[in-house]
C-alpha cells in the first residue's frame, strides 16, 4: 500500500509535497493541535489496512540536542495525558523523545518543566492523537519532526493566533498583530527563516526514509 504522510498545516505539507509526490505517498493536511484527531481519524477511514504513515512537520525543542534547522525521527512519543507510544524503529537517522502539548509550549522555564516530566527532547501539539490512532489502526508509523525553536527561545504568545485549525494561516490576525505590535517583526522574521530550515531537513529526511522503505 501507498505511504501516507500527514501534515498539521498547509505550510508544512507544502514543504513535502515533491517528496511525497515522488516518492508515491499520499499527502494529507490534519489541522493543528489535540483537536486534529478527528481529521486524523476520517483519514483513517480512507486509509484503512496496514501501511506505513507519517506525521511530518516542525517542533520545538526541549533539550540541546534538539537542534534548530534539523530533522529527526521519533523515539517515542508521550502524549498529552501521559502515555507513552512507540512508534516503529527506522534505524538510517537520529531518534528523539517526542512529546505533545495542548498548547504551545512558548518559554524557557515552561520548556523545562516539560522536559523534565515526559523526558522528552522536542515537543509537539499533534503526535499524542496521531500516535492513538495509528496504534488503533494498526498502521506501522513514526514522526519527522524539523526543529524550529531552541529550547531557550521565547515564542511570541500570539502565535496561535496565526494558524487556523483546518492547518491554514490566518492572514488576517497576523496582519493586525504586526501592526499593532511592531516588535513581533524580528521574532516574525527569525520564526520564519528557522521553519524553513526545519522544512527543509524533515523534507530531506522523508525522502530517505521513503527510499529505505522501497528498499
Amino acid at each position: 500500500m501507498q505511504p501516507l504522510v500527514l501534515c498539521p498545516t498547509q505550510y508544512e505539507a507544502s514543504r513535502v509535497k515533491a517528496v511525497a509526490r515522488a516518492r508515491g505517498a499520499v499527502l494529507q493536511v490534519i489541522g493543528v493541535g489535540c483537536g486534529c484527531e478527528a481529521a486524523i481519524r476520517s483519514v483513517a477511514a480512507a486509509h484503512a489496512g496496514e501501511r506505513w504513515v507519517f506525521l511530518v512537520g516542525i517542533a520545538g525543542a526541549l533539550r540541546a540536542q534538539a537542534r534548530v534547522g534539523e530533522a529527526f525521527l521519533c523515539e517515542r512519543v508521550v502524549d498529552e495525558q501521559g502515555f507513552t507510544h512507540m512508534p516503529r524503529p527506522l534505524a538510517h537517522a537520529t531518534r528523539l523523545a517526542l512529546t505533545c502539548s495542548r498548547d504551545i509550549v512558548v518559554g524557557e522555564t515552561s520548556r523545562n518543566a516539560v522536559a523534565e516530566r515526559t523526558g522528552a527532547a522536542m515537543v509537539d501539539m499533534e503526535s499524542g492523537p496521531f500516535a492513538r490512532v495509528a496504534q488503533e489502526m494498526g498502521w506501522r508509523w513514526n514522526v519527522i519532526r524539523g526543529i524550529s525553536d531552541d529550547a531557550a527561545k521565547e515564542l511570541p504568545a500570539e502565535v496561535m493566533r496565526w494558524l487556523r485549525l483546518d492547518g491554514g494561516t490566518n492572514w488576517r490576525n497576523l496582519a493586525v498583530d504586526l501592526a499593532c505590535k511592531p516588535r513581533l517583526w524580528p521574532q516574525v522574521q527569525s520564526m520564519v527563516r528557522h521553519s524553513n530550515a526545519a522544512m527543509r531537513s524533515a523534507a530531506g529526511l522523508l525522502d530517505r526514509t521513503l527510499l529505505e522503505l522501497h528498499a
